[in-house]
């Protein structure tokens, strides 16, 4: 009786620790549970294989394990080789198949196919065992009792120390919240960097990025830098307030911002295209036309001529970009072959300026001169020309329609006119532009009525003027490599103290960079983030290494930008001297015909030489211009309200056939 009732205490105690032991690898699996579930992603607690391989051997059961899985999210993935490691380690099939079903397999060939990997050969299976991997050992092994209260007592006291560190954190985020009302009164009285200062150090402590808190500081903070002139600094915080939806509360702020930083310092960053998954039907006319409009200015600066039509073609009639988003529309459908449907567009772009209060001059200039090589291109010469002669004397274009004026009568024939627009442009008030096909055109126009000496005089001074200086650029594109150089070369041109690069640069070749718009806009965004490298290192010890690292940033911009500005300059000095080569091919074809024109003449002469000298055929043009003069070397022979109007009297010395 006695043994019996021991042998009964024995089996009470072993239950007892049996049931203890059980209970303490629930403790545990509790423990594991909610260090995974509470972590945040980039916790170094995140699921992993061998944590799976734990669960599993503390008999968790099989949908926990799932849930574990499930709350992972897609920083789970296991290789083939981890998930064979699972089964080795005894990992329930179902587990397994699971991960396989939910994405959590790297290439998913089990999942796909369902067929098992084949079997090793002999000579790899009759291999040595491969080593353990990190930890395996650990995890394969059983716990004892001891050893699983001493891991529960460890898990507990971590969650306890991550929770505490959370707690504490939180009380410091809800602290600098409470700073912000202060820090947005600093910015609407100007006290931008000590308001840039309390968002950096809320947002220094990763509030919750859905807050509203996270949203308000983050447009503070943009706004602050960009009230104080730093632009590069409030683009991304910037950026990140527009990409936070049209229904946020400071998107129409954020977006006028984003315009200004688009124009001045060129910021659009391909990710502005999701604007376009944006709502904003329900906004007012304004910001509905000028929302459409930055969108197809947009798409059209990156060359995407469908999208930006469709959101041009969104710009309502009135609004204050409606002709600018009329032009171009002209322009993109001209690169898509649509020449009427461009016409009209840049005559209602025309009208549309006309009828803005006080005039849209840049637009008026803008669709004249599209007009006008539209139809120079499709041989319209007199309309063209009507369109040319609507560019006043006084524009920054004049120079480039006067030119094209020049060609346009020489391609109808009309030499007289040509001759008078040559003269013009021999004129002091074009002697800095870049036009070293004047002289061929002229040349050439000579020879067409027989006028040899002066057609030979013209070659002359297109040599003397232009190819004489080419070998000076030829050395010059030779010697200088870094595209650095070549910025600080041009942009040095005309400074008192000329900088070594820029001293072997003949000022012509300068010009013909000079005038280019893609230049212009370049030397513009180099222009501000010089200022706002200048701003940034008054301020940057109040924004802390954050002022340093868009300081950083900025600084690396400014070399990019002066890097492609240098490369453009090369790239059109390159054309330069090319365009020279081929205008001296051009040159000696013309010396040659002269030659051989001048033999003929005199032959006609010889046989008909009772017969009057007939002009060759000219066209007309219904222009009414002023009569020629002769040029003198001082600038007050040329009348400033009649310098595009000339006209010359030459006749032909052509003789009849």
């Amino acid at each position: 009786m006695m043994f019996m009732r021991s042998q009964i205490q024995k089996a009470e105690t072993g239950r007892a620790v049996r049931r203890r032991f059980r209970l303490l690898k629930r403790v545990l699996m509790c423990l594991l549970v909610a260090a995974m579930w509470t972590a945040p992603v980039s916790s170094a607690h995140a699921l992993d294989k061998n944590q799976i391989i734990q669960m599993s051997k503390l008999g968790m059961e099989t949908n926990a394990i799932k849930g574990a899985i499930d709350g992972a999210g897609s920083e789970l993935k296991l290789s083939p080789e981890e998930v064979g490691e699972l089964r080795a380690a005894g990992v329930d099939e179902e587990v397994i198949k699971y991960l396989e079903a939910t994405g959590h397999v790297e290439g998913g060939d089990e999942a796909d196919g369902g067929e098992e990997a084949p079997a090793p050969a002999d000579d790899e299976a009759s291999g040595p065992a491969p080593a353990p991997a990190p930890g395996e050992e650990e995890e394969s092994k059983e716990y004892t009792e001891e050893e699983l209260e001493k891991l529960a007592e460890e898990k507990a006291k971590e969650i306890n120390e991550e929770k505490k560190a959370e707690e504490a954190r939180q009380r410091k985020i809800q602290a600098e919240a409470r700073k912000l009302p202060q820090a947005k009164r600093a910015v609407e009285s100007g006290d931008n960097m000590s308001a840039a200062k309390t968002y950096l150090k809320f947002l220094s402590l990763n509030p919750d990025p859905e807050g509203d808190d996270f949203y308000a500081a983050k447009f503070g903070l943009a706004k602050a830098l960009y009230q104080e002139g730093i632009l590069s600094g409030a683009a991304n915080p910037l950026l990140d307030v527009i990409m936070a939806g049209a229904q946020r509360p400071h998107f129409k702020e954020a977006f006028y911002m984003l315009e200004e930083l688009t124009k001045r310092i060129g910021f659009q960053p391909p990710l502005l295209e999701e604007m376009t998954k944006f709502y904003v039907g329900d906004m007012n006319a304004k910001f509905k036309n000028d929302f459409h409009y930055y969108l197809g200015k947009f798409f059209f600066d990156y060359g995407r001529g469908d999208l930006a039509i469709e959101y041009l073609d969104k710009v309502e009639k009135g609004a204050a970009d409606y002709p600018e988003a009329l032009y171009l529309k002209g322009v993109a459908q001209l690169e898509q072959q649509k020449q009427g449907e461009a016409l009209k567009n840049f005559e209602r772009a025309i009208v549309a300026g006309e009828q803005e209060p006080g005039g849209n001059e840049e637009i008026l200039q803008l669709g004249y001169m599209a007009l006008a090589r539209v139809f120079y291109e499709v041989g319209y010469y007199d309309v063209a020309l009507y369109y040319y002669q609507k560019i006043p004397s006084k524009s920054a274009r004049n120079a480039s329609a006067t030119f094209e004026t020049a060609w346009t009568y020489f391609m109808k024939n009309d030499y007289k006119r040509a001759l008078g627009t040559f003269h013009t442009l021999h004129s002091p008030y074009y002697s800095e532009w870049y036009f070293p096909d004047l002289y061929i055109l002229e040349s050439a126009v000579y020879l067409n009525l027989c006028q040899f000496d002066k057609s030979k005089e013209a070659l002359a001074k297109f040599q003397q003027t232009y190819l004489d200086k080419r070998p000076v650029l030829e050395k010059f594109l030779q010697e200088t490599t870094e595209p650095k150089a070549y910025w600080t070369a041009l942009t040095g041109i005309y400074q008192k103290d000329k900088p070594k690069a820029a001293r072997n640069l003949p000022p012509m070749f300068a010009n013909a960079v000079l005038d280019e718009l893609e230049f212009y806009n370049v030397y513009g965004v180099i222009q501000t983030l010089k200022k706002e490298r200048d701003a940034l290192k008054q301020n940057v010890s109040a924004l802390g290494e954050f002022g340093q690292q868009v300081l950083g940033s900025v600084e690396s911009q400014l070399d990019t930008k002066i890097e492609e500005g240098g490369i453009l300059v090369q790239q059109k000095l390159s054309e330069v001297n090319k365009e020279l080569q081929d205008w001296d091919l051009k040159a000696t074809q013309i010396s040659f015909d002269i030659g051989s024109e001048e033999e003929a003449q005199l032959e006609r002469r010889l046989r008909n030489q009772s017969v009057e000298e007939e002009g060759v055929e000219q066209g007309t043009t219904l222009l009414i211009v002023a009569d020629d003069f002769t040029p003198w070397p001082f600038e007050g022979e040329y009348w400033a309200d009649e310098v595009t109007n000339y006209r010359s009297r030459l006749r032909s010395s052509c003789s009849a056939e």
